[in-house]
């Protein structure tokens, strides 16, 4: 690890010396590799993908989407691309549990099958049996809460999309869904929001380090769910987890999320009320779920008593939230937002669970409940409390025979400990005596008679005729109680079941609380400031000051160096970053896309000060690995992501690429990474941070209006030739190139180090347009070439071979035309 260090002034007169670094090793790029499906933290979705015909580069594809918790279909349609890109965005904002496809051009399914495998999604082959518009039609009458009442009409829209709706037929087909009784009549169908949530592809999400590796935890700051997650409730991680893979891009929407953390901020008392009673929320989705089987068929987990308490509770703490949220100034900053948005939301679901609380009330024994014994209120029934008396009734003569038996054997009792107690076996009630009265008991022969039951290593057991019949008496008695207080279990939970929309509501609106209070949680305790953003609906201005990258900071105890970062889409819409390895140019380019992604979902973002666009899309290309199991090359790797970001990139998005186009020769790589940054600038139009290690792309901001060169700063030692990195960005490119300084730090020997600076300075001194290639003729097109009739250019392009090979190649190429030369001369010699 390489450290340098930047003297500060403390305001005494004196100095001192904050150690600086870029990136720990702990925030190390990794490959994309997605943790597997964790139902605690994720919904239980399922989701299906078909494809229409292939009649160009670009096939419509439908999505369909069933959430098992709360029963909502969604389906939508989408122009995918050669690269499976929106598919691979699809299931990284869902996170579904499985996939179905069904897709019948060959490539394209083997591009799904190696997205979904990225993605860390089961993939499975629907039928086309599934997919038939007639059963679905039916499927959906059963299916649908509203189709009872006005059939498919209120979905004119989803059926508008056919791909969409080919794609539901092939969910519900696939899994079986009316199998399932309790999705029948009570599910819903919408519209997947596409358009609505910000496109982050594969590369993005692990640039960013969005979602934690499958070693880490949920709460480790390597990530920035793991950064985020103050939540205190299942449902808050849950939601947390769902908008970072579904950031926004409605202005208004985030605006809203912006208010609420700000005036949780504000009035840090309440936040703390609200986060301790936040801790007392179970898993209301998945209660709600349950509730809503009860009066079905369903072979699934259904509520039972202790759900009904538990959610009985939840409303008692949702209650004090609101008087909490209520002492909220109305003046405060945002009130009105808060109440809106927060308060009346709880508050409507309180009002519609009023007679919910009266029937927990009357029907269950809530001081057992205190004792984790979960049963019907005996003050609830007369007739219950009948049967109640009479089993308890045998219960006591129970102890009655106990007590005669003790008097009888007439056996000493020590410190109010009782020498014959009653004990469970066999599922009968039987008395029981320690290894030391054993023999006592055993060789008694009066009244009443004893029989032993079993002798064991510290215990006799037995029991007695009347106890016998009493085991009977209390068996009937209990039977029968149970029968009665299971009806009324029923009836209980048969009128609850009637409140679990009411449960997903609640549901909704805590989850929401818990995540707004976590990123005020965030915003007051991070290790950096965070701010609230400005945002520029128009698109024109991409500035922030004093850029933080969290993750870092959060990993690191060293101190971080924040950089600045002026965009107006106009003059300066593309960044050629300039500078050292090590110097923090990566760093750098992370910590606005971070900056851009806690904006989107609703969150301050770490820095002094914003003014943001709002992105459709953040698109990296930022380092690269090999795929040998697929036949793919680093460099071919590197070559597909940025072909899907030239492909999909809009005006609006934001793409980042960090060192292109090393896996090739310098001429080469040169000429894709000038041509890639080019097309961003001139066609795309879009912001773009373009990390880079070629300097000569320093004339494009010459070549091009819009582009703008900064640079990270270092400093050499004259006396030492020692290397310090800044860490600090500086406008215009890089004066020179550090490498060998790097290798230096890095331990090459010295010899190696010397030998480098003078090879590199030698090839420096030629052609600059040559790139370090020795000065030779420029090699021609072979196009060009192959149409070229005159013989003195088929001379040309053989001389410009680039090795024996290419030279032997060249010749058969151009053999005609050499021919015809030399016989040209041949005649001009014999005529001389």
């Amino acid at each position: 690890k390489v450290c340098s260090y930047l003297a500060q002034s403390t305001g005494t007169g004196k100095k001192t010396f904050l150690r600086v670094s870029s990136s720990p090793p702990a925030l190390r790029v990794h490959p994309p590799r997605m943790a597997p499906f964790d139902s605690q933290v994720q919904a239980g979705a399922i989701c299906a993908i078909v494809s229409g015909p292939v009649q160009s580069a670009e096939r419509l594809f439908g999505f369909a989407i069933f959430d098992e918790e709360t029963r909502a279909f969604q389906v939508c349609e989408y122009t995918e691309d050669s690269h499976a890109s929106r598919s691979e965005a699809l299931l990284l904002q869902v996170m579904p549990r499985s996939l179905c496809a069904h897709v019948p051009d060959a490539e394209d399914a083997k591009r799904l099958h190696r997205v979904a495998e990225s993605c860390g999604v089961p993939l499975t082959e629907a039928k086309s049996t599934d997919i038939r518009q007639v059963d679905l039609e039916q499927d959906l009458q059963r299916l649908l809460e509203d189709a009872a009442e006005c059939g498919l009409g209120r979905h004119l829209e989803e059926q508008r999309r056919k791909q969409g709706m080919r794609a539901l037929a092939a969910l519900i087909g696939h899994h079986s869904l009316l199998s399932e009784p309790s999705h029948v009549g009570a599910c819903t169908l919408g519209l997947y929001p596409l358009k609505s949530f910000l496109y982050l592809d594969k590369a993005a999400f692990a640039a960013l380090n969005v979602l934690p590796r499958p070693e880490e935890g949920m709460r480790s700051n390597t990530s920035l769910l793991g950064f985020l997650n103050r939540c205190r409730s299942p449902l808050g991680q849950r939601r947390l987890r769902q908008w970072i893979t579904q950031p926004l891009t409605t202005v208004e929407e985030i605006t809203r999320r912006h208010d609420v953390v700000e005036a949780l901020t504000s009035a840090d008392n309440l936040l703390r009320q609200l986060e301790g009673l936040l801790r007392r929320v179970p898993d209301l989705e998945r209660l709600a779920a349950r509730l809503q089987r009860v009066p079905t068929a369903s072979k699934a987990q259904k509520a039972s008593l202790e759900d009904l308490v538990v959610l009985y509770q939840s409303v008692l703490s949702a209650e004090q939230m609101v008087t909490a949220l209520s002492t909220y100034p109305s003046q405060g900053a945002h009130a009105e937002v808060l109440s809106k948005t927060v308060t009346q939301a709880i508050s409507a679901c309180l009002t519609d669970f009023r007679n919910f609380r009266a029937l927990v009330q009357s029907t269950i024994d809530l001081e057992q409940a205190e004792q984790r014994v979960y049963c019907i209120s005996k003050a609830f029934d007369a007739s219950l409390g009948e049967l109640a008396a009479t089993r308890d009734g045998v219960r006591s003569h129970m102890e009655n025979v106990r007590s005669t038996v003790e008097k009888a054997l007439n056996l000493p009792a020590r410190n109010n400990e009782k020498p014959v107690a009653l004990t469970e076996y066999a599922d009968v009630q039987a008395l029981r005596v320690t290894k030391k009265h054993q023999s006592a008991m055993q060789h008694f022969k009066g009244k009443p008679q004893l029989k032993v039951l079993t002798i064991k290593k510290q215990e006799c057991i037995f029991t007695t005729p009347e106890l016998e019949k009493l085991n009977k008496q209390f068996a009937e008695a209990a039977a029968a109680y149970d029968k009665h207080s299971a009806q009324l279990v029923n009836k209980a939970l048969s009128v609850a079941s009637t409140y679990s929309s009411v449960v997903e509501r609640l549901a909704e609106a805590l989850g929401t609380l818990d995540v707004l209070a976590a990123f005020a949680r965030v915003v007051l305790t991070a290790p950096c400031s965070f701010v609230r953003p400005r945002m520029d609906p128009e698109g024109k201005t991409f500035e922030i000051d004093g850029a933080t990258h969290v993750l870092v900071v959060a990993n690191s105890d060293t101190s971080f160096v924040a950089n600045d970062l002026r965009m107006q889409r106009d003059t300066s819409r593309l960044h050629l970053i300039t500078g050292p390895n090590m110097g923090g140019k990566s760093t750098y380019i992370r910590s606005i896309a971070l900056t851009v992604l806690l904006n989107q979902i609703g969150c301050f973002v770490p820095c002094r000060s914003a003014t943001l666009p709002i992105f459709d899309a953040v698109m990296c290309r930022v380092g690269a690995s090999d795929m040998q199991l697929r036949g793919i090359s680093t460099f071919m790797a590197e070559m597909l992501e940025a072909a899907c970001i030239l492909n999909t990139a809009t005006e609006r998005t934001l793409v980042i690429v960090d060192e292109l186009g090393r896996g090739t020769s310098t001429a080469d790589g040169f000429g894709i990474a000038w041509a890639i940054a080019k097309h961003l600038v001139e066609s795309t139009k879009c912001f773009s941070l373009f990390a880079t290690h070629f300097h000569e792309l320093a004339s494009l901001q010459e070549a091009v209006p819009g582009v703008r060169n900064r640079h990270a700063t270092a400093a050499v030692d004259p006396a030492s030739g020692q290397l310090t990195f800044l860490y600090a960005l500086a406008d215009g490119p890089a004066d020179q190139s550090y490498g060998a300084h790097v290798a230096e730090l890095a331990g090459f020997p010295a010899n190696v180090v010397a030998a480098a600076r003078a090879k590199a300075a030698q090839l420096e001194a030629d052609s600059a347009g040559d790139f370090g290639r020795p000065t030779k003729k420029p090699r021609l097109d072979a196009t060009k070439a192959e149409q070229e009739t005159d013989e003195e250019d088929a001379l040309d392009y053989l001389m410009a071979a680039a090795s024996p090979e290419d030279f032997a190649k060249r010749a058969v190429d151009q053999l005609p035309r050499l021919r015809s030369y030399l016989s040209a001369r041949s005649g001009t010699a014999s005529a001389s």
